[in-house]
């Protein structure tokens, strides 16, 4: 006999699940923004080092036309889904639903334009301090704005799909929608102030 016989486990409430969603958000985005100061260390220790004279080698320019791109979709992004989430309601008003495919869009150019960026590179991680925390920390950042490009297509979704007949509150999650919206915006600010420190190091600090 299995000592989990017998045990009834008791699902949480949409409000707990909320609650939950939100504090959890607020961890995570915690975490992430002590992670990127790793990188904002290296780049003042590497800067301050300077050894040899190797932390920015002449044809070492991150292009700035492309780093302004890319900063632009990600506020563009984190902005049109904070006000399309003041019409988020129960997820049918074609206001949310057009902001948040407009933000989903926009957070997938990020990437594209990240990668074409890459293309567009004189260097590469080897060639001295500037050029490795650039790509370390650009590459990086990549990976947790593909988390934010995966949150909002979920709650847009989520949205299309709507409550279902006969299903318990568990599992219709429209009532999900708002603290789960609220909990990405917060993960995408911080990733814009994130953004907006990576602009300034990497394409404008000489």
């Amino acid at each position: 006999m299995s000592a989990h016989d017998g045990v009834v486990i008791e699902p949480e409430g949409p409000e707990t699940l909320g609650a939950n969603i939100s504090v959890g958000a607020r961890l995570w985005a915690s975490a992430v923004a002590f992670f990127f100061m790793a990188f904002v260390f290296a780049f003042f220790y590497l800067r301050a080092l300077n050894t040899a004279h190797s932390f920015r080698e002449p044809h070492v320019t991150p292009p700035i036309g492309w780093g302004v791109a890319i900063l632009a979709c990600v506020l563009g992004s984190s902005v049109i889904f904070t006000l399309g989430r003041t019409r988020l309601g129960d997820g049918t008003d074609s206001q949310w639903r057009l902001a948040s495919l407009a933000s989903l869009v926009l957070a997938l150019a990020v990437v594209a334009l990240q990668i074409i960026e890459y293309y567009n590179l004189s260097f590469g991680a080897s060639d001295g301090g500037l050029a490795s925390v650039f790509l370390g920390f650009t590459a990086t950042f990549g990976l947790f704005w593909l988390g934010a490009v995966y949150w909002i297509e979920t709650i847009w979704a989520q949205s299309l799909r709507g409550e279902r007949a006969g299903e318990s509150d568990i599992a219709n999650t429209s009532g999900l929608l708002r603290p789960s919206a609220d909990g990405c915006v917060v993960y995408l600010y911080t990733l814009g102030i994130v953004e907006i420190f990576a602009f300034v190091l990497l394409y404008l600090v000489k």
